[in-house]
């Protein structure tokens, strides 16, 4: 079998293009960013791209989740809620302003009431927001102090104390 005079100097001419060589350059680069977050995120390196590229995506998928979470649950709930929506207040999830503005709005209709039934409906529905508000202060404080000692416990159990 023989080359023809054609053929080897088109072979020798032959010369990859900038786009394939770029290519692998940054499917290179793209790895070493992959490792460096799972680095930084303390996730082993499997040594394979698409299975590194897989751990790093499901790893901020969690992160993600995580974060949502806790800005949600930082939103407190607010144990007189139904007596905010009877009133047509908006909940904003601050649980000492939604009581001073649903304290306020009852005083205003208290004081607005036409019949003693009107002014004891609203004095009672008074009442019931004070007592569950003052519930939900004894309730948070006694919460937050079992949330930091499960802390404590965590960091004790993973010896990082």
């Amino acid at each position: 079998m023989s080359i023809s005079p054609i053929s080897s100097s088109m072979m020798s001419m032959y010369v990859p293009s900038a786009g394939a060589a770029n290519k692998t350059e940054q499917n290179d680069y793209e790895y070493q960013l992959i490792l460096q977050e799972l680095a930084a995120m303390g996730i082993a390196s499997s040594g394979d791209k698409e299975t590194d590229k897989l751990k790093l995506e499901t790893a901020k998928t969690v992160m993600e989740m995580m974060q949502s979470q806790s800005a949600s649950s930082s939103r407190q709930s607010i144990p007189f809620e139904d007596v905010m929506n009877t009133l047509n207040l908006t909940v904003t999830g601050d649980l000492e302003k939604d009581y001073e503005t649903t304290i306020d709005k009852l005083d205003y209709e208290i004081d607005l009431a036409s019949s003693d039934e009107e002014k004891e409906y609203f004095e009672a529905l008074k009442d019931q927001v004070e007592t569950e508000y003052n519930s939900s202060k004894r309730d948070s404080i006694s919460f937050s102090g079992a949330s930091q000692l499960a802390s404590v416990n965590k960091y004790l159990l993973l010896g990082i104390y």
